[in-house]
């Protein structure tokens, strides 16, 4: 099986890839894979290849490992709710020009869509997250006084 050529391995990839397009699951990178494999404006290099089947492995392509993400994330998400509520609480009287420039409204809002959408987040969004949560427990004290 490693001996297939480079066109079975396309065939197959774009296979997969025209399915997900179909589930509405392609977005990003992976649609711009697709849209090259799909028009051949450019060639598909061996380099791409290698970068969309990783992409591929990941748990939002994998039925099995996106069901298992989406269990594990349940903790993930109350505290992203729980962020968003409290920003929100201390931020809801403040001018939209103060939310859109100087709070963490914007960023807890961006986080919350991606843990709905993908049930995952980075390190260093997870430390974002922290550090809006102390930050907003703070005020949120200050207001309570």
């Amino acid at each position: 099986m490693k001996n297939k050529s480079i066109a079975d391995k396309h065939t197959e990839l774009f296979e997969r890839l025209n399915q997900l397009n179909e589930q509405g699951r392609l977005y990003g990178f992976m649609k711009d894979m697709y849209n090259v494999l799909n028009t051949s404006h450019r060639p598909f290099t061996e380099k791409m290849y290698n970068a969309t089947i990783k992409g591929l492995e990941r748990p939002e392509f994998d039925e099995v490992a996106y069901v298992k993400q989406k269990a594990d994330a349940k903790e993930l998400i109350e505290k992203v709710n729980l962020v968003y509520n409290l920003v929100t609480e201390c931020d809801k009287d403040k001018s939209t020009h103060y939310q859109a420039s100087y709070s963490a409204l914007p960023f807890v809002e961006s986080v919350k869509e991606q843990v709905e959408k993908k049930y995952w987040l980075s390190p260093k969004q997870k430390a974002g997250l922290n550090k809006v949560y102390n930050r907003y427990r703070k005020q949120q004290k200050k207001m309570d006084k």
